[in-house]
C-alpha cells in the first residue's frame, strides 16, 4: 500500500512532473506541478495572481456530480455549486459531519447520511417520497423509503442500508415507495458497511465480512458468504462494464466492484467470485473514500 504523503512546499512547474498529476518527494513533502492556472508559486506556497479573488469560503467535504450539476455539503447545508458565482443553499439543517452517500439515476440524485435523505431534481431539493402509491394499498404498507447510510441501484430498484437491514424500493421504477412489511432482506450482522451492485447480484458487507446476494428478484434471491473480512466503509469503487474490462489481468465479464478491508484490497466479480488483489494491511479505522480511474484504485482516509 502507498505511504501517506503530506504536501508541504511547491517547487512550481517541473519537467519531471507527471503528465496528469504531480511528483512529490515523500520524505520532504516538496512537489512539482504538471499544470497551474491563475496562481503563482511564492516561497513554496500557491498564491492567486493579481486580479483574482476567492469567491467563497465553503469547505465542501462531500461532492456529487449529477445531471450536469455539482452538489456539495458544507457544515449543515447542501449546496448547488455553479461553474461561476456563489454556491446556492438547497437544504439546511443536515446533521453536521455525517458522511453523505449519493446515487445518481438519470438526471435525479438521491442522497442520505443516516439521519436525513432526499432527492435533487433540476437543481432543487425535494423530499424522497411520493404523494400516493399508484396501486392497491388497503393496509397502508407502502410508504417513503427509510433514511439509510448506504445506497445502490440494482435490478430496477434502489437498495437502502439502514442499520443491519437492506431495504429496497418497489419495482417498475417506483423509487418513492418501500413495502414496510416485506420490502427488506433478512438482517445482516451488525451495521451494513457496503452495498456493491454487480452483474447478477449485490455484494453486502457487514461486521462479519461480505455476503453475495444473487439474483434480481428479492423473493428468490440466495445468500452466500464470500469474504471473511469486514469491508472499510466508503472504500467501494464500482467497475462498470465497458469502462473497465480487466483488473490485474482478471477479465471482469460485467459490472464488478473493488473495496478495501483491513487485510487488503478485494475484487468482487459477477456471480459472487471474490479475489484478494493485494494482501497488505490497510490501517484505516474510520470511513474512507475511493475511486477507480486510469487503471488505478485510489483509497483516501477521510479526516
Amino acid at each position: 500500500m502507498s505511504r501517506v504523503v503530506r504536501l508541504t512546499s511547491c517547487l512550481g512547474l517541473g519537467a519531471s512532473a507527471a503528465p496528469v498529476g504531480l511528483v512529490c518527494d515523500p520524505d520532504t513533502g516538496r512537489y512539482a506541478l504538471a499544470e497551474a492556472v491563475n496562481v503563482d508559486v511564492v516561497e513554496g506556497r500557491l498564491v492567486r495572481r493579481p486580479g483574482y479573488e476567492r469567491l467563497a469560503g465553503f469547505g465542501f467535504g462531500e461532492l456529487c456530480s449529477g445531471g450536469g450539476d455539482l452538489y456539495g455539503v458544507a457544515g449543515d447545508g447542501l449546496y448547488l455549486i455553479p461553474g461561476q458565482g456563489q454556491p446556492r443553499l438547497l437544504r439546511g439543517g443536515l446533521t453536521p459531519g455525517a458522511p453523505m452517500v449519493w446515487l445518481r439515476l438519470g438526471d435525479d440524485v438521491y442522497y442520505a447520511n443516516g439521519f436525513e435523505n432526499g432527492r435533487l431534481r433540476q437543481g432543487q431539493a425535494q423530499p424522497w417520497a411520493g404523494e400516493r402509491y399508484p396501486g392497491p394499498d388497503r393496509l397502508d404498507r407502502f410508504g417513503p423509503p427509510p433514511v439509510g447510510h448506504e445506497l445502490a441501484f440494482h435490478a430496477g430498484r434502489i437498495w437502502i442500508a439502514a442499520g443491519a437491514l437492506v431495504h429496497f424500493t418497489e419495482g417498475a421504477g417506483l423509487f418513492d415507495w418501500v413495502d414496510a412489511l416485506a420490502g427488506y432482506l433478512p438482517p445482516f450482522v451488525g451495521r451494513v458497511r457496503l452495498l456493491a451492485p454487480v452483474t447478477g447480484g449485490l455484494y453486502v458487507g457487514d461486521e462479519a465480512g461480505v455476503a453475495y446476494v444473487a439474483g434480481n428478484d428479492p423473493r428468490t434471491m440466495t445468500f452466500a458468504r464470500v469474504c471473511p473480512t469486514p469491508p472499510i466503509p466508503g472504500s467501494l469503487a464500482r467497475l462498470p462494464a465497458g469502462r473497465h474490462e480487466a483488473v490485474a489481468g482478471e477479465e471482469l465479464g460485467g459490472d464488478a466492484a473493488v473495496w478495501a478491508a483491513s487485510d487488503g484490497i478485494w475484487l468482487g466479480l459477477p456471480g459472487g467470485v471474490v479475489k484478494r488483489l493485494a494482501a497488505v494491511p490497510v490501517p484505516l479505522a474510520g470511513r474512507a473514500a475511493a475511486v477507480a480511474t486510469r487503471g488505478r484504485y485510489l483509497l483516501f482516509d477521510r479526516i
